[in-house]
């Protein structure tokens, strides 16, 4: 963080001056005889910024010009390439592909997005509205829902394990990764628009750093929730369930929720003393993998379910991690550097 430190001037009886950084007005784009909004905050300092930089793309559309050599999964992947980089209005435009090639594309892309609504169409374009429930319009409020919602599907299989549910929520565990998916590319495209505004980055007080590691740690819910998925499927192809992984994948999902926990709030002794927990779960593994080695050799499908359970604690190693390396950071951003004296 850049400190600057200015003289002021006055000139005549009321007005008093105080030079810009070239730097930054370099950075903002600023021009002479340019208008500027200064805002005095709660503390009764300045917050001073340039009034279109506020106030532009409220309003934005992502063409596609769709290739006839497209597959569906190409116009899908547009489609979510414009959702993700914060454009109200995705449309596509193409000529010489199938309508109905179109529309399977489109169909796919709304199961995937949240709040994409057709809102126009024509013989060569189609355009589509993305529409978000004000509900989830907080990048906070969609992280804790992501990461509820994968670790409830982790709960309800573990239910089966232990013979308190039915075969058949692995099945409602398997459609559930979906809103998953939905909210991950959701909370992408909020983290991307608050970037996309230094200013409203500053109102909502995150840091270039905080978007990183935000991002790795949606990522690693995201893929907790496809663990979850090839867990159920994996249960599925058994006639009996592998009870004696049950203790293990109980406490792996009880370690991820804390960890996710200590990552929300944050805490950094609380992701400390979950790492120490972490390295007790891993003896247990070993410990299960030399005790059910013949089992295991005969029924890769429980191989899989077991390495997909270690999968799930070496993602809340990395969000450990991540907790203690932001702590380190904010506690270095506290640390006021040296003023700049240069008067530009």
């Amino acid at each position: 963080m850049a400190v600057y430190r200015r003289r002021v001037q006055r000139i005549g009886k009321s007005t008093y001056i105080v030079s810009l950084p070239n730097s930054w007005a370099k950075e903002i784009g600023l021009e002479p005889k340019m208008n500027v909004i200064m805002e005095v905050l709660p503390d009764l300092s300045l917050r001073i910024y340039v009034p279109y930089k506020q106030e532009r793309g409220s309003i934005s559309e992502h063409t596609v010009y769709v290739d006839p050599n497209y597959s569906d999964e190409d116009i899908v992947r547009e489609i979510i390439g414009g959702y993700v980089a914060g454009a109200s209005t995705v449309k596509l435009v193409y000529k010489g592909v199938k309508r109905e090639f179109i529309e399977k594309a489109v169909s796919v892309a709304k199961e995937k997005l949240m709040g994409l609504e057709v809102i126009d169409e024509d013989a060569t374009s189609v355009t589509l509205q993305i529409v978000v429930d004000p509900n989830l319009s907080n990048l906070n409020s969609v992280t804790k829902r992501m990461t509820r919602l994968a670790i409830s599907m982790h709960e309800d299989i573990i239910s089966y394990l232990t013979g308190t549910t039915d075969k058949s929520i692995l099945e409602a565990v398997i459609a559930r990764d979906n809103l998953v998916d939905k909210l991950y590319l959701l909370a992408l495209r909020q983290l991307i628009a608050i970037l996309s505004d230094p200013y409203e980055m500053g109102r909502k007080g995150l840091k270039y750093y905080d978007a990183i590691y935000m991002t790795m740690f949606l990522k690693s819910v995201e893929r907790v929730g496809d663990h979850a998925v090839n867990i159920s499927k994996s249960l599925q192809a058994l006639e009996t369930p592998p009870k004696f992984i049950s203790n293990l994948y109980a406490n792996a999902i009880e370690i991820f929720k804390g960890i996710c926990e200590a990552y929300l709030v944050p805490d950094k002794n609380m992701a400390i003393n979950i790492t120490k927990k972490i390295e007790e779960l891993k003896q247990l593994e070993e410990e299960i993998r030399k005790s059910y080695r013949e089992e295991l050799a005969k029924q890769t499908v429980v191989t899989r379910i077991l390495d997909a359970i270690s999968r799930i604690i070496a993602r809340s190693v990395d969000i450990a991690e991540e907790v203690i390396d932001i702590y380190a950071l904010k506690k270095m951003d506290k640390i006021p550097s040296k003023a700049e004296e240069n008067e530009e």
